[in-house]
């Protein structure tokens, strides 16, 4: 028995050793097949081009115009001065050109002079031409893209050339001359970004006033008009 428990014990402490020995063996080196590849570093992904965006086009400041002008309701005081009568005129028309600049936004300045034909009424022989040489400030509001709604003020001076017919004891008056206001509003359109379209109404009254031939006093012949433009124009 005692043989038996001797072999017993040494049989057990061999297999407690080799059990040890396994679990202190180290593992094995990982090979190029067992190691996972390391990740190579990806360049970044180029971006796009940034597509340049198309210049703008420099703002038109400058803009020149034509108008055809009916000018109703016209009237004209003629007198000695402080004893004028009013006398109702006939339908006028005329043209009217402009020329302006736009000195801020919305701020335009420059010129229309304007020459009015058929200025007569049924109180008179013949009839008159009516030269009107204004400046023009105008202010314009863009009421949505290519629209503008614009207010005009028109200061100038106006030349009545009068018909060979009316005369003051067999002598031809002198053309009437004088300060003559405007006042208008109106809309204009862009068709494309260079011209445009226009209409417009307002009003102008004028100081004219001649001498009478060889007596030589004053004498008023002052014309009234509604006047309303219709033209168009070209911006640069």
């Amino acid at each position: 028995m005692r043989k038996l428990s001797l072999f017993l014990g040494l049989a057990l402490f061999a297999l407690t050793g080799s059990a040890r020995a396994e679990d202190e063996t180290p593992a094995p080196a990982p090979t190029a097949e067992t190691t996972p590849a390391a990740a190579e570093p990806t360049a970044p992904a180029a971006e796009p081009a940034a597509t340049a965006a198309p210049a703008a086009s420099p703002e038109s400041k400058m803009q020149v115009g034509i108008a055809f002008m009916p000018m109703l309701l016209g009237k004209v005081e003629a007198g000695a001065s402080g004893d004028n009568s009013t006398y109702d005129l006939k339908l006028a028309y005329g043209v009217g050109v402009s020329f302006g600049y736009k000195v801020i936004a919305g701020l335009i300045v420059g010129i229309a002079p304007q020459l009015l034909f058929h200025v007569t009424g049924d109180q008179f022989t013949g009839s008159s031409k009516e030269w009107d040489l204004m400046a023009r400030i105008a202010y314009a509001y863009t009421v949505i893209p290519k629209l503008d709604v614009y207010a005009e003020f028109l200061p100038g001076y106006s030349i009545i050339s009068l018909p060979s017919s009316m005369t003051s004891n067999g002598s031809n008056y002198d053309s009437p001359k004088g300060l003559v206001l405007g006042f208008g509003a109106g809309a204009a359109y862009d068709v494309t970004d260079q011209f445009f379209v226009n209409l417009g109404i307002g009003y102008q009254m004028g100081f004219q006033k001649t001498t009478v031939p060889v007596e030589g006093n004053g004498y008023d012949i002052k014309t009234k008009f509604l006047r309303i433009a219709v033209g168009g124009g070209m911006k640069f």
